[in-house]
């Protein structure tokens, strides 16, 4: 990175740094007596004034509750140059920006859909509805509109290959009643169908085979990264070490309409709504 790069990079890892530690409760005193360094060193690296050394970087986010390698790596990477700061660095959640940075990184993102629509193929308006039906209280119109928001800038800046495959009662469900959105949603769907970079497979609510669990691949340049989509947020590991989801979802894909099939149905379910309206 150029100087000016490094010195906005500092910017915003020292402003995520300062915002962790008061999320804490912990004074610079407390955090210097923990990891050994100095209340000014650790007030420069806020102000974005000093450089950052990878391990002990490390050992604050831990210190701070950040102890996924995956959330810290991807906050590591803007802090010693190994990448530029994206977009998502400057306002996203860290356990959101793990996920947001590995998809700018990948080459191909396969997904497994159980309970809403994928991610990176949601309408604003089917995003506000998944974020209304998640959480109790219902969060605010500003807070599901900036989680809209946040996601289109996703969808317009993916450049991976897209290959999802998607539970059939996930097509069948308007969420929160809204049969209008949700036709609004599946043509969206039909309309990405005819993209040559995205793939979609339906696997059909009769099929034997109906793993639980939504989960998603995502294929970079020197490893495969598995996330789970819990309910508690998203969890990370290498693919080399969960194999057996690699295979799963082959098996998944297999049993799943073909491509054309696909489409087929999701018209005709689409239609059916329609008609029921």
């Amino acid at each position: 990175m150029n100087s000016e790069n490094t010195a906005a990079a500092r910017q915003i890892v020292g402003a995520r740094l300062r915002r962790l530690r008061l999320d804490r409760g912990l004074t610079l005193e407390a955090v210097a007596g923990e990891t050994g360094g100095s209340v000014p060193t650790l007030s420069r690296m806020e102000r974005g004034q000093a450089p950052f050394e990878r391990a002990f970087l490390s050992r604050l986010l831990t210190l701070y509750g950040v102890t996924d390698p995956y959330q810290q790596e991807a906050l590591i990477s803007v802090a010693i140059g190994r990448r530029e700061p994206g977009w998502w660095d400057r306002q996203a959640p860290l356990e959101e920006t793990a996920l947001w940075h590995h998809e700018q990184a990948a080459t191909l993102i396969r997904s497994y859909a159980t309970h809403f629509v994928p991610d990176l193929l949601r309408t604003p308006e089917y995003e506000q509805a998944v974020q209304r039906a998640v959480r109790f209280p219902t969060p605010p119109g500003e807070v599901t509109r900036a989680k809209a928001e946040n996601l289109r800038r996703r969808q317009e800046s993916r450049r991976a290959r897209l290959w999802a495959v998607i539970e059939e009662t996930v097509l069948r469900r308007p969420l929160g009643g809204d049969v209008a959105a949700h036709l609004r949603q599946l043509d969206e769907l039909l309309k990405a169908s005819r993209l040559p970079d995205i793939t979609l497979q339906v696997l059909p609510a009769d099929s034997a085979f109906l793993p639980p669990e939504p989960f998603t691949v995502l294929r970079l340049p020197d490893q495969q990264v598995i996330v789970f989509h819990r309910f508690g947020g998203d969890e990370f590991g290498d693919l080399r070490d969960h194999e057996r989801y690699g295979l799963l979802l082959d098996q998944i894909a297999g049993m799943a309409r073909t491509p054309a099939e696909s489409v087929r149905m999701l018209a005709a379910i689409r239609d059916h709504l329609q008609k029921g309206t």
